[in-house]
């Protein structure tokens, strides 16, 4: 039993080591497409679908400014956004993984939204994103307009990041381990 303590302490400590990198996106980040001929009224997801030349895309995870932020989308629970420079007219936003899961796909998309201005979106392909890396938008709209919201989208396959898997093991071998015992009383 104490070996099980050990192994499940172990694997605990490993969990809360785990770092993230940050992925810095900006209207002049390479690959950025500017929206010019959306808005501003909201054309998710088509305008999207329309600029990377796909279908079926679904909302995984979307962001609204307000006095309070509003998320919805199947990766709500695992996701936070923070808008930044201003409560309601943000020109930057960082999106952090909370841990409990994560978006991987094969094809995901960031659209950024202002609400008035043009360009009425940002769009961004996200298909190398690890969905653990933090990601951190900076000086979109600074001048004029804000960001109303950020949504990505895509067809995913969720996985399990590495501290759930490791606490899954954990639960597997203390019921083996546990198993045992009885039987060899």
């Amino acid at each position: 039993m104490k070996i099980a303590v050990v192994l499940v302490a172990a694997l605990l400590a490993g969990v809360g080591t785990f770092q993230a990198n940050a992925l810095l996106l900006t209207p002049s980040t390479s690959g950025v497409i500017a929206g010019t001929a959306y808005g501003p009224d909201n054309c998710e997801p088509g305008c999207v679908e329309t600029v990377f030349k796909t279908d079926d895309l679904t909302l995984l995870y979307k962001a609204d400014v307000g006095e309070i932020v509003t998320e919805e989308g199947a990766f709500a629970p695992y996701y936070n956004t923070q808008f930044t420079n201003s409560q309601f007219d943000p020109s930057g936003a960082v999106i952090t993984n909370l841990f409990g899961g994560s978006i991987t796909c094969g094809e995901c998309y960031l659209a950024i939204k202002d609400g008035r201005h043009s360009p009425g979106y940002y769009f961004f392909d996200l298909s190398a994103w690890n969905g653990i890396e933090t990601i951190t938008l900076a000086d979109f709209w600074p001048a004029q307009g804000a960001i109303s919201h950020v949504a990505i989208w895509g067809d995913h396959t969720s996985v399990p990041e590495p501290g759930t898997l490791s606490l899954l093991g954990a639960g597997l071998l203390l019921g083996a381990f546990g198993k045992r015992r009885t039987i060899a009383r």
